[in-house]
Formats: structure tokens, C-alpha cells, sequence
């Protein structure tokens, strides 16, 4: 996991070198490290697979990338006890003795640069379970095999170039990517300051290739179809002003948490209280692609 730079403290030259090469350590590029293993032989959770509905097919041509990060504690401090467990579908990233920062959310595919044009998804319709053979290798980045899954069948079928459209292909350029970021060991918000940090230890990006989405709380960056850094297109203002459109994309499924009886109920697109509803993050709501993720988390259909 990377460690948020220090300056040298003036304790001596022992203490000096110390953090000298504390800081050599602490730049090695990914998550954990770029040489390290996540697999874990207690992390056997098996039902990870997705079904794609054929009216989530969306195979709209993709004119640039976002690469997005989200902060791991945060997904953890949702998840019921039992996901944490050996063999739970949350076990390795948040109950495992592996401590994760920020990880790889995923690398999308997005629509039309100068104006919508809506995005793609799930471009090649429902695809096989990915072996855990081949996931394992992705783990460090993305410590879950449901979310790599996931992924995969909902944004690398939709890859501009058909030759990253296969899952190993797919990884290994989000990996290629991770690996050439160097991300903070604390959560930022996106503030000036934290914008300055990203461009300061990140040499290769400029302002205005990154952007905080203030309703995720995710941090993306921005790459055309040659995987080159870009502006963000349409997103170098206020993040907040894409609220409605990170909610449309985020929530096909709704998971809303009562304020007065605390019951978890999910929202389908159709049900007359869908469309007004909003999720926040911050108080344990949550968006799910599927009924059956939404179930295993805890959720119960709204009548």
C-alpha cells in the first residue's frame, strides 16, 4: 500500500537515511506492491459470476477512457460481517490481514467526447465465470474477484481496440495504467490541495486529467483510445455538477436505507419512487448492477 510522502525530520542522519529509504519503498507503483501476491487460500468465495440481461446491452462505440479509484475502508465499513469472513465475497479486501487503500474501481470505456452520447455496457452480453486462475494476478489491484468479474463483463467487452476485449487483455492494460499512478495512503477529498498532490507526485498529468466525483467519491483520470493522458471531456468543472449523470450510471438499482426504520430496500427502474430517489454513499446507501448482488448484500425488494 502506498504511503503518503513525508518530509525528513532533523533527528540525525540514522533517522534521515531511515525514512529515505522508507520513501523508496513507499513509491513502489500499484497497490500493496507492484511485485506482491494477493491471493489468499481463506479468500474462496465462488459466487462472483454476473448475468447480463439483454437490456443491458448497450454496444455504444467508445470515444475515451476513465480510469477510477475508489477508497477501499469505505466499501469495507459497509459490508455486513459475514461478506468478511473466510470464504465471504468481501473476505480478502476487507477482512483478510491485507490492508487495502485506494484500488482500482475500474477502467471504462465512455461515449462520445464533445457532447453525450451515452456510454457503453456489457457490450458482448453475458460472458463466462473468469477463472480464479486468472484473476488471482489482478487481486493486488482489485481485491475482489466479484468486482473483477464484473468489470470485465460490463466494460472490457466495450474496449475501443477488440483485442483488449478478452479479460487478461483487458486487466493487464488497467494494470498498466495502475501501475504508472502514484496514489496517496490516505483518503482526499477533492479539494485544490489534494489535486496539487496527484499532479506533484504524478509528473505525467496536468490539471484538468483528473477530476474528484463528489457522489462516488472517486477519483478518475482521463485517457483517449491510445491510453494517453487527456483532459477529462466535459469534466474539469464542478464535480458536482454531474450528480445526475454519475447517479444514472452508477444506480441501475437503487439501495436505499430508511431514515426512520433503518430497513435496506432496493429500487428498480419502473418503480414510481425510482426516479426521484436519491443514494448517498455516506450514510450506507449503495448502487448494485443486479437483484441478486442487492440480495446478497442485505437489500429487500421495495413493494
Amino acid at each position: 500500500m502506498l504511503k503518503q510522502p513525508t518530509n525528513p525530520s532533523q533527528s540525525g542522519t540514522f533517522a534521515y537515511i531511515l525514512l529515505g529509504l522508507l520513501t523508496l519503498t513507499c513509491f513502489s507503483f500499484g497497490t500493496v506492491s507492484a511485485s506482491s501476491s494477493c491471493v489468499d487460500p481463506k479468500d474462496t468465495y465462488k459466487y462472483y459470476d454476473n448475468r447480463i440481461r439483454n437490456d443491458a446491452v448497450k454496444p455504444v462505440p467508445s470515444e475515451y477512457y476513465v480510469l477510477s479509484y475508489s477508497w477501499s475502508p469505505d466499501h469495507c465499513a459497509d459490508v455486513k460481517s459475514r461478506n468478511k469472513r473466510p470464504g465471504g465475497r468481501d473476505y480478502l479486501q476487507c477482512g483478510s490481514n491485507k490492508q487495502f487503500g485506494y484500488v482500482v474501481h475500474g477502467l471504462w470505456p465512455q461515449g462520445r467526447r464533445n457532447k453525450r452520447g451515452g456510454y457503453p455496457r456489457a457490450c458482448l452480453g453475458d460472458q463466462p465465470k473468469i477463472p480464479r486462475s486468472v484473476l488471482n494476478k489482478y487481486l493486488c489491484m482489485t481485491p475482489s474477484a466479484g468486482l473483477l468479474q464484473h468489470e470485465y463483463e460490463n466494460h472490457g467487452t466495450c474496449m475501443h481496440d477488440p483485442a483488449l476485449t478478452n479479460p487478461t487483455a483487458y486487466f493487464d492494460k488497467a494494470q498498466a495504467l495502475h501501475k504508472q499512478l502514484v496514489m496517496p495512503s490516505k483518503k482526499l477529498g477533492g479539494s485544490a490541495a489534494a489535486i496539487g498532490w496527484f499532479l506533484k507526485y504524478n509528473p505525467q498529468l496536468r490539471a484538468g486529467m483528473l477530476y474528484h466525483d463528489n457522489y462516488s467519491e472517486e477519483w478518475r483520470f482521463c485517457y483517449n483510445n491510445t491510453f494517453e493522458p487527456i483532459l477529462c471531456p466535459g469534466k474539469n468543472k464542478r464535480s458536482s455538477s454531474r450528480s445526475k449523470q454519475t447517479k444514472s450510471y452508477n444506480c441501475l438499482i437503487k439501495g436505499n436505507i430508511s431514515k426512520k426504520s433503518k430497513l435496506k430496500k432496493y429500487y428498480l427502474p419502473g418503480h414510481k419512487y425510482y426516479k426521484s430517489m436519491r443514494i448517498t454513499p455516506r450514510t450506507g446507501e449503495r448502487c448494485f448492477t443486479t437483484e441478486r448482488e442487492a440480495i446478497a448484500a442485505g437489500w429487500k425488494k421495495a413493494r
